[in-house]
């Protein structure tokens, strides 16, 4: 036994020590997910988080304390007074729950962790101190005060390192995080430093006087080993329920975040928002609800939305709606959409569109409906419809405007170019007709500017539609060809067009649409090209059955486009260089109109040029073929064709190879040269073989020699004498059929010349008798000649339309009757039969429509059908729909262009000029074989 005053010596159990630490950091762990849940919890879980969590944190803490006290050895017996043991419990809880209280909250500045950690600190030291005094033992105890203050100081700062750690990674949600794990053993290794620190500070001496004994008790190996069971159990316990915890925490927070932002949506929604449960009864009001409707959401909560907001007349669709709703069992979750009157709170009623949705709980429902105002948008429809209601006035006044203007501006124009092409058709002298082309040219182009403006503002608004109708491609092209023919001629320049032998002949599409790309493109090319020629080829690109693609080519030697233009050209009012606006002219609308056309018809249009070398304009377009085209009348027998020599004299080789290609096709044999003496040789050699030439093609113009040079040799050569000349000339001039007649020269015929009017030429030549071969010169008027002469009924008011009308029809060998209003126009053709009718629209007394009408009308008792043709000068979108549909067979607008109109008038007369031109040659059945052979697919001549 120790003497009197004699000072204790002391040590550790270094097992129970290090089971100290780990208490520590079990606690330090502890208190950290402690600290999430507090923090995340709400109200009374908040509570019963933070008590339960620092009576359990507090055990941790005391139990490491303790476990720590009974390490501590001395050479006497120890006893512990049981109520001191439990002050020192207390103030563990007590540090535990300052500790919680302050990481838990939503910010914890400096001040606050300072304020935590010094009451925290103060609580752990007191629980400290206050558990050494509860030891009893038969010893005095002395404490050094610089080490008490240290460790005091120890526990503060200890506290405030756990509080900020505590604090920062209190929202961490993975369970076992390294960074939650070190922080624990971080704590866990600084709470033990302060109590050892605080047992450093104590020193005991022996004395005779044990101190109070009556509640001091003896903690045996047993009751250690039962402190340090509690103390796990407690601490694993409380752990496992935090991570639970944590686990339906994070499905609560986000189920809660997920119904505050469902939430959020449904007050910030621009629509209304009404819930209501199975009874119809509204449950949810947002603000927006109150906004639109008038309501607090107090006020009607309870209450049923029908008899609340839907109007009295309106209540039964409304409920037959939801009713609706409600018996379609298709899915869980359905919605309808319908439009409503809705009363507000002011008895105001609004338009609005009501969604509402039934979602489907087991055996139960409630609805959700949005209920939009739809006032501003009945607003906006209202004047969008009056402005269209203005707009579509507008329009049809520009329209009535633009149908006006071109009635007026067409009909003097009818007049001026068709009464100049009928002066420039007599005799006239070289200044004279030089003055009247410059007319006619002027009035072509202001006529062509009218046209090009109107199709574009067409095309710009969408309204432009195209046609699928039949037509013949050859005869379209030669057509077309023929009428710029006068002015390529007058510029010197060989004008050819070629069509593949496998291209199609009958077509379905929009021929009007396709001569106006052909116009354009070749009109320019005539404008930008000195000398030289100008082809234009066309082939097939086949494609699906019964459709095919045609590919179009304009060849010039024209001045060419620098690459960097080739695009712009096609752009609107523009043009390769701005100098060429006053050189050659132009509105810069063509090509964009042509651009426009081709992609209408499925295609596209491109161009390839160099300056100086000419340009060439590629275009595609879709067409349709025909599957039964119209049958063909054959305007010679076959033997009279077959194996038929026949020169062709032509300097131009493009020229020479369409020749070539179309007579062979014919079955004849032709041999082409290249000028005069080559042709001389050749009829000298053709005779000295036996073999002579029936028939001899000259080209009017050739270098050296020309064509009326080389038929005076031949008629001074008698060897030569008996073969038939046909003179192909690319331009006319005044005197010609004079000097043909006067070199025997059988045939004069003007250049582009299409298939049908070359083959009829020959066959014409060929059916003339011996004695009168010299006498009548086959001309493009004579073969019109030949054909029935025609009986046309005029119908036109205006005095210059009838007298150029007149003159143009009876050049062409038709008769002409005028009528100068519907119904005089009724009248003659009751006492009269005409072949066909022209009937001008707008007239006074009774207009072109009712006319019509009268007719086909009278057509129904009669069984006799007359085609009419509309030729009038209303030229805009639909003039021409509302003339067939009146009753007309086709349409052509004013200024006439009498290439255009005989070759209406030709097909319904006499569905073109081949069928007359057959003098009686050969039956049907004799003719029908070869027809494909004689005018199917061959190339056609330029």
């Amino acid at each position: 036994m120790p003497l009197r005053d004699q000072l204790l010596p002391s040590s550790y159990d270094y097992g129970l020590v290090g089971l100290s630490i780990v208490i520590a950091m079990l606690a330090s762990y502890a208190a950290l997910d402690l600290a999430g849940r507090v923090t995340s919890a709400v109200g009374r879980a908040r509570a019963l988080w933070l008590s339960g969590g620092a009576i359990a944190m507090g055990i941790g803490i005391w139990s490491m304390h303790y476990v720590g006290m009974l390490a501590f050895r001395l050479p006497v017996s120890i006893l512990y007074d049981w109520p001191m043991v439990l002050i020192s419990l207390l103030a563990a809880i007590l540090a535990s729950a300052i500790a919680l209280f302050v990481v838990s909250r939503k910010t914890m500045g400096l001040f606050r962790a300072a304020a935590g950690s010094v009451f925290m600190g103060s609580a752990i030291a007191g629980m400290h101190y206050i558990g050494m005094a509860a030891m009893r033992l038969p010893a005095m105890c002395h404490f050094s005060p610089w080490i008490v203050a240290v460790s005091i100081v120890l526990a503060v700062v200890i506290s405030f390192v756990a509080l900020w750690l505590t604090f920062y990674f209190r929202r961490e949600t993975k369970s076992g995080g390294w960074k939650k794990s070190l922080s624990a053993v971080v704590m866990g290794a600084a709470v033990p430093v302060m109590h050892y620190t605080g047992m450093a500070a104590a020193s005991f001496r022996s004395s005779l006087i044990p101190g109070d004994l009556s509640h001091a008790l003896n903690i045996s190996a047993l009751g250690t080993i039962g402190i340090i069971v509690v103390t796990f159990m407690v601490l694993g316990l409380t752990i496992l329920t935090a991570l639970a915890d944590r686990r339906f925490s994070a499905q609560a927070l986000e189920l809660e975040s997920s119904e505050k932002r469902s939430r959020q949506i449904l007050e910030t929604s621009f629509d209304a928002f009404v819930e209501m449960d199975s009874n119809g009864r509204i449950i949810d009001w947002n603000v927006q609800a109150e906004k639109i409707l008038g309501w607090p959401r107090a006020e009607v909560l309870g209450r049923i939305l029908s008899e609340t907001v839907i109007p009295a007349h309106q209540r039964d669709l409304y409920e037959e709606e939801v009713r609706l709703l409600l018996v379609s069992r298709q899915g869980t979750a359905l919605n309808k959409r319908f439009e409503v009157t809705a009363v507000c709170n002011d008895r105001r009623e609004i338009p609005s569109e009501i969604t509402i949705s039934v979602l489907r709980r087991e055996d139960s429902h409630h609805f959700a409906a949005f209920v939009r105002d739809l006032s501003e948008r009945k607003r906006f429809e209202q004047d969008l419809r009056e402005a269209k209601e203005a707009a579509e006035g507008a329009n049809q006044a520009k329209s009535a405007f633009l149908a006006t203007m071109s009635h007026e501006i067409r009909t003097p124009m009818n007049g001026i170019l068709g009464m100049t092409e009928l002066v420039l058709d007599t005799d006239l002298s070289t200044e004279q007709r030089e003055h009247l082309g410059l007319v006619r040219l002027s009035a072509e182009s202001l006529l062509s500017i009218i046209n090009d403006i109107l199709d574009f503002s067409k095309i710009e608004a969408g309204k432009l539609e195209l046609e699928f109708i039949p037509f013949d491609l050859r005869e379209s092209l030669g057509e077309t060809m023929k009428a710029l023919s006068f002015r390529a001629h007058q510029k010197g320049i060989e004008l050819i067009y070629d069509v593949l032998p496998e291209v199609p002949e009958a077509l379905l599409g929009d021929p009007g649409r396709v001569r106006q790309i052909l116009i354009n493109l070749v009109g320019n090319a005539i404008k930008f090209t000195e000398r030289g020629e100008i082809v234009v080829t066309v082939d097939e690109q086949p494609e699906a059955p019964n459709m095919t693609r045609l590919h179009f080519a304009v060849r010039d030697t024209g001045v060419g486009v620098p690459v960097e233009k080739q695009e712009s050209i096609f752009e609107a009012f523009s043009q390769a260089d701005g100098s060429m606006t006053r050189k050659y002219g132009g509105t810069g609308l063509g090509l964009t109109i042509c651009k426009r056309l081709a992609e209408l018809m499925e295609g596209r249009i491109w161009m390839e040029s160099q300056p100086g070398q000419g340009s060439t304009f590629h275009f595609v377009i879709r067409v349709g073929i025909q599957d039964t085209p119209a049958a063909r009348s054959v305007p010679v027998q076959p033997e009279r064709l077959r194996d038929m020599h026949v020169l062709i004299v032509d300097d131009n080789f493009t020229n020479r190879r369409v020749l070539e290609g179309m007579l062979t096709r014919w079955g004849m044999r032709p041999t082409a040269v290249e000028g005069g003496r080559a042709g001389l040789q050749a009829l000298q050699v053709a005779k000295s073989t036996g073999h002579p030439f029936p028939l001899i093609l000259l080209d009017g113009q050739m270098p050296e020699m020309d064509g009326f040079t080389l038929a005076e040799l031949i008629r001074k050569d008698p060897s030569l004498v008996g073969a038939t000349i046909m003179m192909l000339t690319s331009a006319g001039h005044a005197g010609d059929a004079a000097r043909c007649r006067e070199l025997g020269i059988s045939a004069y015929l003007v250049k582009p010349i299409r298939q049908g009017e070359l083959l009829e030429g020959i066959c014409a030549l060929l059916e003339k008798k011996p004695e009168n071969k010299k006498e009548i010169l086959v001309t493009k008027h004579s073969l019109r000649e030949n054909r029935k002469r025609h009986h046309i009924l005029l119908v036109e008011d205006n005095l210059v339309n009838q007298k150029l009308a007149m003159r143009l029809l009876e050049k062409r060998g038709f008769e002409v009757a005028v009528a100068g209003d519907g119904r005089v126009a009724l009248d003659r053709l009751e006492k009269e039969s005409f072949d066909l009718v022209l009937m001008d629209v707008q007239m006074p007394i009774m207009d072109g429509f009712e006319a019509t009408t009268a007719i086909r009308e009278k057509e129904k008792s009669t069984l006799r059908y007359i085609p009419i043709i509309a030729m009038t000068a209303h030229a805009l979108k639909g003039d021409e729909e509302r003339c067939i549909a009146a009753g007309m067979d086709a349409y052509v607008s004013k200024p006439i262009r009498t290439n255009e109109l005989f070759a209406i008038i030709e097909k319904f007369l006499d569905k073109g000029p081949r069928a007359d031109a057959a003098l009686a040659l050969g039956t049907e059945e004799e003719l029908t074989p070869l027809a494909p052979e004689l005018l199917g697919d061959a190339p056609r001549i330029g």
